[in-house]
C-alpha cells in the first residue's frame, strides 16, 4: 500500500501521533487545522552548510 508521501512508510516525525501512518486520518485533521500542513506535504528545508573557512576562523 503506498501512502500519500509516495512510500510503503509513513514518514512523519511525531511517531507518538495517534494518526501516524493513517493518511486519510491525518489529512482530515489537517484539512480541518489550515494553519500546518502534514509532514509529508510540507516543503523540504534546505540546510545551509557551514563552510570549513568559517569554522577555522573560531
Amino acid at each position: 500500500m503506498v501512502l500519500e508521501n509516495g512510500k510503503e512508510t509513513c514518514n512523519c516525525v511525531k511517531i507518538h501521533c495517534e494518526r501516524h501512518g493513517k493518511c486519510a486520518e491525518c489529512m482530515a485533521h489537517h484539512e480541518k487545522h489550515k494553519r500546518y500542513p502534514p509532514y509529508c506535504k510540507r516543503e523540504s528545508r534546505v540546510r545551509r552548510e557551514r563552510s570549513r573557512s568559517a569554522e577555522s576562523e573560531k
